[in-house]
């Protein structure tokens, strides 16, 4: 429908999606490396987190854990203070929104992500392992969505920091 509306657009050669799609193609690398990168970081040993962690974020980032506000200042602290983690990414998806009046910039992004996190001394618990007291170390669903923004080049992964990052247990 895209590739028609762009035929019958003035010029009518196509040039409209092919941009589309190239946007969207980049896009989606650029949100699968961040995915990749950004749950990687989380999981680290919490003392090796808070570095990692904090450079993906924008100083001016507005970030959310489970209804919970933390500030950008705050966020190292948060991230050590957060028991050894091991998510498990179900699906992400991405959507590119403008980024610049002009068209100039690369499209801000949006990546919403599902799956599974375990937290505790050993986030893969053994079978025997568990009890009815004891939750910690059992996968909980969660659903995390992210505003990421061009910064420029050599910022961040492809030139983007997360700008806004909300943090849900389902």
């Amino acid at each position: 429908m895209l590739a028609a509306a762009a035929a019958a657009a003035p010029g009518g050669d196509g040039r409209a999606s092919a941009s589309i799609e190239a946007i969207v193609a980049n896009s989606t690398r650029v949100a699968e490396s961040f995915v990749s990168r950004y749950y990687t970081a989380q999981d680290l040993d919490p003392q090796e987190r808070p570095g990692p962690v904090q450079q993906l974020y924008a100083p001016t980032a507005r970030v959310t854990w489970n209804g919970n506000p933390i500030a950008y200042a705050d966020l190292p602290a948060f991230v050590q203070q957060m028991p050894k983690s091991a998510h498990e990414v179900q699906a992400f998806d991405c959507h590119p929104i403008s980024g610049s009046a002009s068209g100039a910039a690369p499209p801000s992004l949006v990546v919403t992500v599902s799956g599974q996190v375990a937290h505790g001394p050993n986030p893969t618990p053994s079978a025997g392992s568990i009890n009815s007291k004891n939750f910690d170390q059992l996968p909980r669903v969660f659903s995390q969505s992210f505003i990421l923004v061009y910064t420029g080049p050599g910022q961040g992964e492809d030139g983007y920091t997360i700008a806004s990052d909300s943090f849900r247990f389902c």
